[in-house]
């Protein structure tokens, strides 16, 4: 036998989803409560270039941890063939957590870079504090069901629920 026949795949796998999640979400927890409220603090013009300059620094890093996420989740899908639990009450949390980073993914593939910058950078030029109590909204509403999506699938994975 090779040394990589008993290379431990399931658990590298497991240990980078996980440090992928962390790292996406413990972002997503920090803008949301540290980076938007502190940006209450400049003048309204300057709140949302600051915020678009801070975004493009970290959104790099969240598009990394997101596809990382996605090929260790997917390689996880095939290795572990958890294809009977999608759809089923027992795997809602496989749904879940699926859901989740099928949506990041079109939000910060597709739907930010194509539209989302724009519209907050026009609407930032009208009214700076507005664009970012949504902002601060919007990104309160995802860290709420980022958490819901983690703790659901720790759960789950456990069999819970």
């Amino acid at each position: 036998m090779t040394a990589l026949a008993h290379f431990p795949v399931v658990p590298v796998l497991l240990a980078l989803h996980v440090l992928s999640v962390i790292i996406w979400v413990g972002g997503m927890a920090f803008v949301t409560t540290v980076v938007l409220p502190a940006l209450a603090g400049l003048p309204a013009p300057e709140r949302i270039p600051a915020f678009l300059e801070i975004e493009r620094r970290f959104g790099l890093q969240a598009r990394i941890w997101v596809l990382v996420a996605g090929a260790t989740g997917g390689a996880m899908w095939a290795r572990l063939r958890l294809t009977a639990l999608a759809g089923t009450s027992r795997g809602l949390w496989l749904d879940g957590m699926i859901a989740f980073w099928a949506f990041f993914m079109l939000l910060l593939f597709v739907l930010e870079p194509m539209f989302l910058q724009r519209r907050l950078r026009a609407r930032g030029d009208r009214d700076g504090e507005a664009a970012r109590r949504l902002l601060l909204r919007g990104h309160a509403v995802l860290l709420a069901l980022a958490v819901l999506v983690v703790v659901g699938a720790v759960l789950g994975v456990q069999g819970v629920g």
